[in-house]
C-alpha cells in the first residue's frame, strides 16, 4: 500500500492548473488507485492539510471552504483508506526512526504511513528522501 502525502492530493484537487506537469502524473496515478490497479491511503493530517490550503489561498472564508469541501469530496470519493490522526505515543515511539526528517510537519504523514505498513510515501515533497532507510519515497511519476 502507498501512503498519499498532501502535497499530491493539493495537486489533484486544487492546484492543477499551476502545475500541469506534476498533474498529468498524478492524474495517472489516481486512476490506477480509482480502478484498484493501486492500493493506496491517506490520513486525516492530509485531508486537513488540504481543507486549511483552500482556506488559506481564498479571498474569504465562505470561498475557501467551498473550495476545501471540494477538494475533501473529491478525495473521498477515491478507494482511499484513511488513516487516522497518530497518537503522541505512536508519534514518540516512531519518531526515532524518523528524526532524519527535517521539517517536523511531515512527521505525522510518515509515522502514520510506517504505523499502517506502507510501502512508500507517494510525494513531491523531497524531504521525504531523508527516510527512505526506514520507508520507500517516490512520486507519482515513479508510480505510473
Amino acid at each position: 500500500m502507498l501512503y498519499i502525502d498532501t502535497s499530491v492530493l493539493l495537486v489533484y484537487t486544487l492546484t492543477q492548473a499551476l502545475e500541469p506537469a506534476r498533474y498529468t502524473s498524478t492524474r495517472k496515478l489516481v486512476a490506477k488507485i480509482a480502478t484498484g490497479k493501486l492500493a493506496a491511503a491517506t490520513s486525516f493530517y492530509a485531508l486537513h492539510e488540504v481543507y486549511l490550503f483552500a482556506l488559506g489561498n481564498a479571498p474569504d472564508f465562505p470561498t475557501g471552504a467551498a473550495f476545501g469541501k471540494g477538494a475533501l469530496n473529491r478525495i473521498l470519493r477515491l478507494p482511499l483508506q484513511i488513516f487516522p490522526l497518530v497518537s503522541r505515543e505512536e508519534r514518540r515511539l516512531l519518531g526515532r526512526k524518523l528524526s532524519a526528517l527535517p521539517d517536523a510537519s511531515d512527521m505525522p504523514h510518515a509515522v502514520a504511513a510506517l504505523l499502517h505498513g506502507c510501502e512508500a510515501i507517494v510525494a513531491y515533497d523531497e524531504h521525504f528522501r531523508a527516510i527512505t532507510h526506514v520507508i520507500g519515497y517516490k512520486t507519482p511519476a515513479d508510480c505510473v
